[in-house]
């Protein structure tokens, strides 16, 4: 999804800012300068209110600070990259050296959310981040960008399809809906469930000699019901979640279902407030 709004000119290396106040003010006076926000005082504070609801350096080093506001033009996604790190204000993740800044308007909820997830996960693994960080250029950064950037499903089918994903790891959940975000299925519904092997073992009586296989796991588990409109989504859905180490394919992770809709009655899509 990056190669399609990636912009060098809102890839920047080693600004001359120290602390989270210089970063966004310098930052909002940037993007504000290449035509992607037209109010730099309304998208600041919309950056501030944002980050007074939770500090947005999420991982050690990672920040990924964002704002939906009526003053931005077009979405846009802004790289900052400075290897002696940026005063964060988050003590407990020390200074933000890699940080992608992003802004979108408050029609494009959908490809804010993926491009969201997108870097989430990207960030998470230690080759894309070695790569930012020893990137000596504006073109090595955007290469970086590009080399992790996964290639968009392309399909001609527009069928209903119901997805049920069963996932027997309750606390993976997060994984899970943060790749779903990332392909954009954002209409899910999502259920606390015990799937039955763990409730034979845990609760009835007669079986109760069998919880020493359960291996002290969580008897939670969690159902996902959603609409996708391509059921090569969920095979996307799959993959991505094996790089994040769910492998479906392993007995006991979990299984997803994928059942053709005949009719769908009312509107299945719903609106997410940032």
């Amino acid at each position: 999804m990056w190669k399609k709004i990636i912009d060098k000119n809102l890839i920047v290396i080693n600004p001359d800012v120290t602390t989270k106040r210089e970063l966004f003010e310098g930052m909002v006076n940037h993007v504000y300068n290449h035509d992607y926000i037209l109010n730099q005082k309304k998208f600041l504070k919309a950056l501030n209110d944002r980050e007074e609801m939770a500090n947005t350096e999420l991982m050690q080093g990672i920040a990924l600070p964002h704002a939906r506001s009526k003053v931005v033009e077009k979405l846009f996604m802004c790289i900052i990259i400075r290897k002696e790190g940026i005063e964060y204000d988050n003590s407990e993740m020390g200074k933000a050296k890699i940080i992608f800044f992003f802004g979108c308007s408050e029609e494009q909820n959908k490809e804010y959310l993926q491009l969201l997830a997108q870097a989430n996960r990207l960030l998470r693994k230690p080759g894309f981040r070695k790569g930012l960080l020893e990137a000596g250029s504006v073109d090595e950064v955007a290469k970086v960008l590009e080399e992790f950037d996964d290639e968009e499903i392309e399909t001609g089918e527009h069928k209903n399809h119901l997805m049920i994903l069963t996932l027997n790891e309750h606390n993976e959940a997060a994984d899970v809906m943060n790749a779903m975000v990332e392909l954009g299925i954002t209409n899910a519904s999502i259920i606390d469930a015990t799937s039955m092997a763990r409730k034979l073992a845990y609760e009835l009586p007669v079986f109760a000699g069998l919880s020493y296989m359960a291996q002290g796991k969580s008897k939670r588990s969690t159902i996902i019901l959603a609409h996708i409109e391509s059921r090569d989504l969920a095979y996307k859905l799959s993959q991505l979640l094996k790089e994040n180490g769910i492998d479906l394919d392993k007995k006991g992770v979990g299984f997803i279902q994928i059942i053709e809709v005949a009719d769908i009655i009312g509107n299945y899509e719903e609106d997410i407030e940032l």
